[in-house]
């Protein structure tokens, strides 16, 4: 899914070659993408599409286990919780029956673990998911 330069850019660091794995899953809707740098896993997104209602999340817990992830506002209809290198979100779909979830992992030397370093992912999540949304028939 293609993504504004200025989304992605600050998550890939310089170096040899970049290299996206994308694959459809096959038990139920969904993908998963990883990307490397010079064969080290830089940024990997797994998604689900649910048809059924989701099931109550404390999000101001469920982000606890990562480096200063928080439930963050987002730009889609959906909650999430985001640090400097990992983070999980639920976008609602049209239907009150069905959502999209993602989980989203941030590594190498361009993570930043300060309180302000989730800045970077959550660019990349806002402008990335109503994208997936869209894709699987989430949203329009």
């Amino acid at each position: 899914m293609p993504v504004e330069k200025s989304s992605l850019s600050p998550l890939i660091p310089d170096g040899d070659r970049l290299k996206q794995t994308y694959e459809d899953l096959e038990s139920r809707p969904g993908s998963s993408c990883i990307m490397s740098v010079g064969g080290h896993s830089v940024l990997a997104v797994n998604l689900l599409r649910w048809d059924r209602a989701p099931d109550p999340v404390d999000w101001n817990k469920v982000g606890s286990p990562y480096k200063h992830a928080a439930r963050r506002k987002v730009s889609f209809p959906g909650y999430a919780s985001i640090g400097s290198s990992h983070a999980i979100v639920q976008a609602t779909c049209n239907t009150r029956t069905a959502y999209m979830s993602f989980v989203v992992d941030f590594s190498g030397d361009r993570v930043e673990n300060t309180s302000t370093g989730y800045k970077k992912l959550q660019r990349f999540i806002d402008d990335f998911v109503p994208q997936e949304t869209k894709k699987f028939d989430c949203t329009k």
